[in-house]
């Protein structure tokens, strides 16, 4: 069998740090090699036998052969084609997501334009949405906007494949170090994990007998990754043609494999998929019902006027508000208080006091409201810092 032809010039890229990590990743020992320290040796973790060879100084007139000798081992080692492997290799540390559209279209070696831009499209909504739903898990997020989704977005790579027609997006793992989850886990991780959970339970969904089985992919805290965001984005990846299917996989990064220890995941997405998130979105996207919940911020404009029955003003109140269990996530909000609380207000205002109250928040697309403020204080703060709530005299 002859084997793949790489790129030479794209192996002499390849640096020896990334190789090692590599092969250490997938769990190959090194072997004592003190006489030659122009190269790193490892054996397999399955047999002394098999061994790696890892050229350690790239000015060699044969290092990039040396790279491809080592990639082509690796690839035999995974079960995986070379060319896919030195792809991985000149990325920086990455989770390597690979969206691959199958049907007629594709098998002809071509797709048309606009599915091309719909893919392009999709993907980038979908994992958008997923970002958003590791910060904060809702069935529907109204805007797409979180600055931490953003920029991993941003920073993410889109890479080309020959054949079929591919996406292959890199999703590096060395940003958001706040954003670390359990066990150190980097954001990135966080995204493509919940991604690749989400996109099973909706094939399960589609899968099982029970007609009402996608039901329970509606509460978020089960399935934190499921909103009307990422099935509205599944289904601009959707292929024509009833037989046509969407194989997703992700390789993840050598240098932080998962617990699993399992190097690579696919998940094929049919059409019966696509209907489970065709029914989801419009269900999801429902606004969910009125809550009361408790705000912290500050007051920004007062806009009240006395009454003819009160001398003393009420009315519209303009907030810099930090929404609750989002991370001090900032939004802007106006509402309507008594003479009370408007006093309280106006007070707090003049020397930029926190304020607390109970609302109802209605996100509207210019400026949101908050309903029914009950509950309004002033907050101070004590010599260590921690807020201390008035309570006002009646």
């Amino acid at each position: 069998m002859s084997r793949e032809h790489l790129s030479l010039e794209a192996a002499r890229l390849v640096t020896p740090r990334a190789l090692i990590g590599y092969a250490h990743g997938l769990g190959w020992q090194p072997v004592p090699n003190g006489k030659r320290p122009e190269i790193a040796v490892f054996h397999r973790p399955d047999s002394r036998l098999h061994q790696l060879i890892v050229p350690t100084d790239p000015t060699l007139d044969d290092f990039g052969e040396a790279v491809i000798d080592a990639v082509h081992k690796l690839a035999a080692f995974e079960k995986r084609p070379p060319g896919e492997i030195l792809t991985h290799l000149l990325l920086p540390p990455a989770d390597l997501i690979r969206l691959q559209a199958n049907g007629l279209d594709t098998e002809a070696g071509n797709v048309p334009l606009n599915h091309a831009v719909r893919l392009v499209r999709g993907a980038r909504t979908a994992i958008l949405s997923i970002a958003h739903s590791v910060l904060v898990p809702r069935v529907y997020h109204p805007r797409l906007s979180r600055s931490e989704a953003e920029e991993f977005v941003s920073r993410c790579r889109l890479q080309t494949e020959r054949g079929s027609f591919v996406l292959a997006l890199a999703c590096p793992l060395d940003i958001h170090a706040g954003l670390f989850g359990p066990g150190n886990e980097p954001f990135a991780r966080r995204v493509t994990s919940l991604f690749m959970q989400s996109l099973q339970e909706l094939a399960q969904a589609a899968d099982a007998t029970d007609i009402g089985a996608g039901d329970d992919l509606v509460d978020v805290k089960r399935h934190p990754g499921i909103s009307a965001n990422l099935c509205e984005a599944l289904l601009l990846l959707r292929p024509e043609g009833e037989r046509s299917s969407l194989n997703v996989s992700v390789s993840w990064s050598r240098a932080y494999l998962p617990k699993s220890r399992e190097p690579r995941r696919e998940i094929r997405i049919d059409q019966e998929v696509f209907r489970v998130a065709e029914t989801l979105a419009p269900r999801l996207r429902s606004l969910p019902k009125p809550r009361v919940a408790r705000f912290y911020g500050f007051v920004d404009v007062l806009r009240g006027e006395p009454t003819a029955d009160n001398p003393h003003p009420s009315g519209e109140v303009r907030f810099t508000l930090f929404e609750p269990d989002e991370e001090l996530h900032e939004l802007h909000a106006r509402g309507d208080l008594s003479a009370d609380d408007y006093a309280e207000a106006a007070a707090a205002h003049l020397a930029t006091d926190v304020v607390s109250f109970k609302a109802i928040l209605q996100r509207l697309p210019r400026l949101n409201r908050v309903l029914n403020v009950t509950d309004f204080t002033r907050v101070r703060f004590d010599e260590q810092g921690l807020p201390v709530e008035e309570t006002r005299e009646s």
